[in-house]
């Protein structure tokens, strides 16, 4: 919980390079709020390798601050984010700006990654290079979205 977090009804998953859809594992799982579901790379039948990509639609323009990454919340570790990109955009198909990139931890708690300056946008892909364990998979419990707290009187 974060007082800057964007509620999980205000995205949508847009594109996912990959999903493990055998054992329910979806693009969706990553923004649905529940941290008792995950997203997760497809293993089975074949194993998509990095990097790993999930594009965000935040439904309308909106500042943007940072990113907030909650692992899988079970006793696995597979697929929690090592090396990442973040790219914004206001256009679902063009990413053109260099990305904000961050190493995260392996570790069961939240993680926040603060961009160094906010940025208005409504489409945020994230770009995973890496997972802590050097395997090729991704996983996720929850990506939240940080955005700028509205001004008072507005």
């Amino acid at each position: 919980d974060h007082p800057d977090l964007l509620a999980a009804n205000q995205m949508r998953i847009t594109f996912a390079s990959s999903e493990n859809a055998g054992n329910d594992k979806r693009a969706r799982y990553a923004i649905d709020g529940k941290p008792e579901t995950i997203w997760h790379t497809q293993f089975s039948p074949t194993l998509a390798k990095h990097p790993h990509e999930l594009v965000i639609d935040l439904k309308k323009s909106r500042k943007i601050t940072g990113v907030q990454y909650l692992p899988r919340q079970d006793k696995g570790w597979n697929g929690t984010f090592g090396k990442t990109e973040f790219f914004l955009s206001r256009d679902k198909d063009a990413f053109p700006d260099k990305p904000f990139a961050t190493t995260f931890s392996k570790k069961k708690k939240s993680q926040t990654f603060r961009f160094p300056k906010t940025i208005s946008a409504r489409f945020l892909k994230v770009r995973i290079l890496s997972e802590t364990n050097g395997k090729e998979w991704a996983s996720a419990s929850e990506i939240g979205i940080l955005i700028a707290p509205a001004k008072k009187g507005k």
